[in-house]
């Protein structure tokens, strides 16, 4: 039952920034490592043959669902002469069908009878004391939720991780994350199996709180039993980073890509970015131009001048070329294509140079035209066209700087001279 109740917690929370820790903990406090609890008497209490019989029917009712036929009969019993133990038996039950009816008022009132009486066997006390301590936290009474915990955890020797992570969200509710985390922290710790919930709740306030090093320790948990989560890559990415440790990081987000966990574009381009950052500029370029090609990255200029940064840093130069041709044809920028043109000149391609300068030259916004008409007549007078060698670097006297033209006049001699040869 009380499950159901953590449940409806945990969609409530919201994080708050203040912290205080209690001091001098009694010797039952369950933040105490040497803890006792207080050892309670194990009632033995015995029911008359009459009051057990009719507990049986009422039981009957309850497993059937006929909460309304199981309450007017408790509710008779309670005319009758009872032990205190009966009747605190007759009060967890009608709890019981309370809750069941989403009655939680009704639920508390008869349930702190049943705690009042304090007759009830060990297990049934605490087992009363703990579902107080539930509908306190379904109402948001956290101070009240914390009072019974505060109780249940006086007799018992090994609480749950479910008391623990009550106990830890009250606190969160109530303002005071760093007040949580030592019970969210030990509830984590005692779970039989990982509680993704549970461990998103001490990762919030440990990030929230910039404790980094224990960040990393809770999201690699996260990470290894969801691996297929893109938040959890990201958040070990991002305390890494605020860490100063941009390697681990990137090894964060590689492992999630590995996993096929990163998916939003943002996430696509920043692992580029720090890939290309940290001089792998292969993988940056793998990245971009796979989840390019998939649809998953847009091909806009920022990301296509990241791809053609990469490619040209890898010395993937036919690749490169292709990005620039995108990239040329989308902005009409004519220094895009004397870039192709330093690229084809990596590969001694004085036609594909020839042409490529031919086109940046029909920017009327480029600057340094003469440097560009100067490659232009260098590539006609590798190709053996000297006349139209000697026409580009004529322009280029004409349009370019004294230092161009100084360059052309030698370039002019040097062509002349071989033409005529």
């Amino acid at each position: 039952m009380h499950n159901n109740l953590l449940k409806l917690w945990l969609t409530l929370l919201v994080l708050f920034p203040q912290y205080s820790i209690s001091e001098n903990l009694p010797p039952h406090h369950p933040l105490r490592e040497d803890r006792v609890a207080i050892e309670r008497p194990n009632s033995a209490h015995q029911m008359s043959t009459n009051v057990n019989k009719k507990f049986e029917g009422v039981a009957d009712r309850f497993g059937n669902s006929d909460l309304e036929g199981a309450m007017k009969s408790l509710t008779a019993m309670l005319e009758w002469n009872l032990s205190k133990y009966e009747k605190a038996v007759v009060y967890q039950f009608m709890g019981f069908v309370y809750v069941q009816q989403n009655d939680v008022d009704s639920a508390i009132e008869v349930f702190k009878k049943c705690v009042d009486y304090n007759v009830l066997s060990k297990s049934q006390h605490q087992g009363t004391v703990f579902n107080l301590a539930s509908l306190y936290g379904s109402q948001e009474k956290w101070d009240l939720a914390l009072d019974s915990l505060m109780q249940f955890y006086k007799f018992e020797q090994d609480p749950a991780a479910e008391s623990y992570i009550m106990a830890g969200i009250a606190y969160f509710q109530k303002g005071q994350p760093l007040e949580a985390l030592p019970y969210i922290h030990i509830a984590n710790q005692k779970a039989e199996k990982p509680k993704e919930s549970w461990l998103q709740l001490e990762l919030a306030i440990l990030f929230i709180n910039k404790r980094y090093d224990e960040t990393i320790r809770i999201v690699k948990q996260l990470a290894t039993y969801w691996p297929d989560k893109e938040q959890y890559w990201e958040t070990m990415a991002g305390a890494y980073m605020e860490m100063q440790k941009d390697t681990d990081a990137l090894a964060a987000l590689n492992l999630g890509y590995k996993n096929n966990a990163i998916n939003k574009k943002e996430t696509l381009e920043n692992l580029a970015r720090l890939s290309f950052y940290l001089e792998i500029p292969y993988q940056a370029a793998e990245i971009m131009q796979e989840n390019m090609d998939s649809g998953l990255v847009e091909k806009n200029e920022e990301n296509l001048r990241l791809l053609l940064g990469a490619w040209t840093s890898a010395r993937e130069f036919d690749q490169a070329i292709e990005v620039i041709d995108v990239l040329a044809s989308m902005l009409k920028d004519g220094t895009l294509y004397i870039q192709k043109a330093m690229l084809l000149n990596e590969k001694g391609d004085w036609s594909g140079i020839k042409d490529a300068v031919t086109m940046a030259l029909q920017d009327q916004e480029l600057e340094n035209p003469g440097d560009v008409y100067i490659l232009r007549g260098m590539a006609h007078t590798e190709l053996g066209e000297f006349d139209e060698a000697i026409d580009s670097f004529t322009q280029a006297i004409e349009v370019g700087t004294d230092g161009n033209k100084r360059n052309a006049e030698a370039w002019i001699e040097y062509v002349s001279d071989r033409r005529g040869s």
